[in-house]
């Protein structure tokens, strides 16, 4: 009995810690508490529903990159400097990851080694990224930050060059696009 209400209660809080974070926060930043929570709370449901970590990790890395690259764009209006878009997604990435990893989302590096068929990239055994312990979350969010940035480049280069877009909402599909190969990709690394 005792179980069952520590376990509703934990549920009650977690639905309304969204709410309780949104009324605390006084403004909103490129990665905020709320952020943070939902990514995490999005990952625990994608756990329940079995989906891989290393997939869940890539639509992160999306998260990641286009918060970032949308803070860099206000940010640039108040002050510009050289390696700046790249210095705003490695603290993007971060922001993301260690909240993850000092709450066990992301699991360490000797758990990853130690188990490698369960947290690690085993289907990508000619790495050999398991024995590095590199876990599938952080190495799906390394890769989805790393080729959406790539993707977003692209379609900016493509802007540029032309003078418009090749047609409306171009690097949302070309986002879309990626995210889906790459899914995929995982996944048939990883079943």
């Amino acid at each position: 009995m005792k179980k069952i209400f520590a376990m509703k209660t934990a549920i009650a809080i977690l639905a309304f810690l969204p709410l309780i974070l949104i009324t605390l926060i006084p403004f909103a930043s490129a990665h905020c508490p709320l952020c943070t929570t939902g990514a995490a709370v999005g990952v625990g449901l994608t756990r329940a529903y079995g989906v891989d970590d290393s997939i869940v990790g890539v639509f992160l890395g999306a998260l990641v990159v286009s918060s970032a690259l949308w803070f860099n764009k206000w940010l640039k209006k108040k002050v510009d400097f050289p390696l700046q878009e790249l210095l705003v997604i490695i603290i993007s990435l971060l922001s993301l990851a260690v909240p993850f990893y000092q709450f066990g989302i992301i699991t360490n590096f000797e758990m990853t080694k130690s188990m490698p068929e369960y947290h690690g990239m085993t289907g990508l055994g000619i790495l050999g990224l398991s024995q590095f312990g590199a876990d599938k979350l952080l190495f799906g969010m390394i890769i989805g930050t790393l080729l959406l940035w790539g993707v977003f480049a692209f379609s900016d280069y493509i802007k540029k060059k032309r003078g418009a877009v090749l047609w409306p909402y171009q690097g949302l599909s070309f986002m879309a696009i990626t995210l889906a190969l790459l899914s995929l990709v995982f996944w048939s690394l990883t079943r």
